[in-house]
């Protein structure tokens, strides 16, 4: 799984961090298939942690600036995937590595990035093709 051109959303930034974290998640997945994992796990979580927190918010407000009719979904699906990630912290906190909890983990960003990306956030590039942002 990978980016493809039917997920631009029409903002450069965006596109682009999603490419980042698209990336992430295959290099991860090649660890892990390879029997690593232990010691790169905290950086994977390390790095969802960051991008939720730059990369949502961004996307968030670039909705809101271009009045994207999905910019409340949006912003919901990102509450729960944010609490999910941070879960995962947590208990990864708390018990250490376990190699079918990241798998699960990766499994679920692959899923949910295919399915938001194409399902939410490509519906801003009609609203940034029609109006200019909102200052």
């Amino acid at each position: 799984m990978g980016w493809k051109e039917e997920f631009a959303t029409g903002i450069d930034e965006i596109d682009q961090q999603h490419r980042l974290l698209f990336d992430h998640a295959e290099v991860f997945r090649d660890v892990l298939e390879n029997g690593g994992g232990t010691f790169s796990y905290k950086s994977f979580l390390d790095f969802l942690s960051a991008f939720i927190e730059i990369h949502f918010g961004y996307e968030e407000e670039c909705m809101h600036a271009h009045r994207c009719p999905c910019a409340t979904e949006n912003k919901k699906e990102h509450a729960i995937f944010s609490r999910h990630v941070a879960n995962e912290v947590a208990r990864y906190e708390q018990e250490g590595f376990d190699t079918a909890k990241a798998f699960a983990l990766l499994t679920r960003v692959e899923t949910w990035l295919e399915d938001h990306i194409g399902r939410i956030d490509t519906q801003l590039r009609a609203c940034v093709r029609q109006q200019p942002p909102e200052n």
